[in-house]
Parts: structure tokens; C-alpha cells; sequence
């Protein structure tokens, strides 16, 4: 179907952006970043770094155990406890936890306590943990660098709708090829589709999108797309997008504001409730 558009540069309303930057893959993104981000705040935030942070000028103590408190949390089925005692240095009394897990102390056991002798506030029980978790726990890292990695060809994506939706020329292009990828989405195979296309300077092109709902992109027999006049390789399939860009009767790009709406649900609750995590750890 012949579309026609306003002359570049055309405005890109506020919603239609919205939804171009949170597309599907972004989406998929923002649900694995906020999932994996819980593991940060659970057990990285609770790992013991002593091998790198307690270092230098580290001294000896005798201390005392003064109680010993189940923390609820286990390390490869052993509970972990939390060890709590007190030392003195220079005729001053300092308290702190160390963590453990199997190795077990009691109540007024005396034990070596290891401190930083410029701050004495920093110590540990010898052998033990200054943190409910070893340092092993960081790798579930993983998961919220997982949703960070999806969200880096998905914002690149929406800057190059948004730029092309502005400043693009309109061009029909037709289906050439049809390859799948080893993408899926939903359990559906993703394919790249390569469309040919003529820019204003005469020359043959190919736009390529990537797509599981692939009957939108063979419905015709050309495509509509929009292509950057200066280097024609920038091209994006109207139809790629999951819907595509409505027009008003002028040609005018027009809002999608519910569209937009529902987009923001998902970023803007992993948002908030992590926000409100962080200023509960750090801001109050």
C-alpha cells in the first residue's frame, strides 16, 4: 500500500518515541534487568570482598565472643550464622559480625580478631567472613548484565526509528530474501528479511529488518521504508515495527499516547521499585 509522508524533517511526537524505545526487545530487557537485580540487592550487596578490601596494615586482638544469631541465610545447605563479638585496642572497646558457615563458636569463646589499624571499626574473626555470603555470590550479576546486554541493540534500534521517522526519505522495497536467525521470541523463530530498494541518487539498495511475525513484512508486494538519503545502508521497514507508524491526513506522523502508556509500564515500575531499594540501603 502507497503511503505518503510529510517532507523531512518531520516532527516525531513524545509517544511515538516512547514506543519506538520501548520495543518488544527492550521490554524483554527492562523484565530481566528488574528480575536480576533482586539477586543483586539479595546476595551481591551481602558478599564478603575482604581478599581485595581487607588489606594493608592489618593487626592482631584477642576478643570475645559475646552472641551468636542463626542470619536465616545457608551456603550450600549450612546455615549461616552471625557472630557477633568485641576486642579492645589502646584501653578502647570495638564490636563488630563476622560470618560463618560450619565453623562454629559460642558465647564467650575467646577468639583472634583481625582489625585494620587505622580503623579498628573494620575487623573480623580470624577465618571467618565480614559479610553473610562469600564472594562466589557475585556471579548472579549475570542476570540484570543479561537484561543490560538486550537493552543496548534495542535502544540502538530506537534511535535509528526515531532518526529515520525524522529526517528518512520514503522508498518501496522488495522481499529479496528471507533467512532465519538463531533468535526466538516467544518460542518463535526470528527471520531477517532483506528488501531491495531504489534511493533518490538511482542506485539499488537493501534494507534488512528482523522480525518473528514475518506475514506482516509478505503481505504486499513492496514494503514501505525510510532510508537515510546520505548513506542509504540506514534503512528501517515501516511494517518491522510492531505496528506501523499511523499518519495524519497531511502526512503528519501522529502520537500513539495508549500505545506509549503500556510501553512505560514495565520500566517505570522496575524503576521505582529498585529506586526505592536503593534510597532505602543508601538514602536514608
Amino acid at each position: 500500500m502507497q503511503i505518503t509522508l510529510a517532507p523531512a524533517p518531520r516532527r516525531v511526537p513524545l509517544s511515538l518515541q516512547v514506543v519506538n524505545f520501548f520495543n518488544g526487545l527492550s521490554q524483554v530487557g527492562w523484565l530481566v534487568f528488574g528480575f536480576g537485580m533482586i539477586f543483586f540487592w539479595v546476595f551481591t550487596l551481602n558478599a564478603d570482598f575482604s581478599f581485595a578490601t581487607f588489606r594493608g596494615s592489618i593487626a592482631m586482638a584477642d576478643g570475645k565472643v559475646t552472641s551468636v544469631e542463626s542470619t536465616g541465610a545457608s551456603v550450600n545447605d549450612v546455615n549461616v550464622k552471625a557472630n557477633h563479638y568485641e576486642f579492645s585496642v589502646a584501653g578502647q572497646t570495638y564490636r563488630g559480625t563476622a560470618y560463618s558457615s560450619g565453623d562454629e563458636v559460642t558465647a564467650g569463646e575467646e577468639v583472634t580478631v583481625e582489625y585494620d589499624e587505622d580503623d579498628p571499626h573494620r575487623s573480623r574473626i580470624e577465618g571467618m567472613r565480614r559479610a553473610i555470603f562469600g564472594p562466589a555470590v557475585a556471579l548472579v550479576n549475570i542476570f540484570p548484565l543479561i537484561g543490560l546486554v538486550l537493552l543496548i541493540p534495542a535502544t540502538r534500534t530506537a534511535f535509528k526509528r526515531n532518526r529515520l521517522l525524522r529526517e528518512g526519505m520514503l522508498a518501496q522495497g522488495k522481499l529479496i530474501g528471507k533467512e532465519p536467525t538463531n533468535m526466538t521470541i516467544n518460542d518463535r523463530r526470528v527471520f531477517e528479511l532483506q528488501f531491495e530498494f531504489t534511493s533518490r541518487d538511482g542506485r539499488r539498495n537493501i534494507a534488512k529488518a528482523r522480525t518473528s511475525d514475518t506475514a506482516r513484512l509478505e503481505d504486499e508486494s513492496t514494503e514501505p521504508l525510510l532510508y537515510d538519503p546520505n548513506d542509504p545502508s540506514r534503512a528501517y521497514v515501516l511494517d518491522e515495527a510492531p505496528a506501523r507508524p499511523e499518519l495524519e491526513s497531511n502526512g503528519d506522523l501522529r502520537g500513539r499516547p495508549v500505545a506509549a502508556m503500556f510501553a512505560l509500564i514495565i520500566p517505570v515500575f522496575v524503576i521505582a521499585v529498585h529506586g526505592l531499594v536503593l534510597w532505602m540501603k543508601f538514602g536514608r
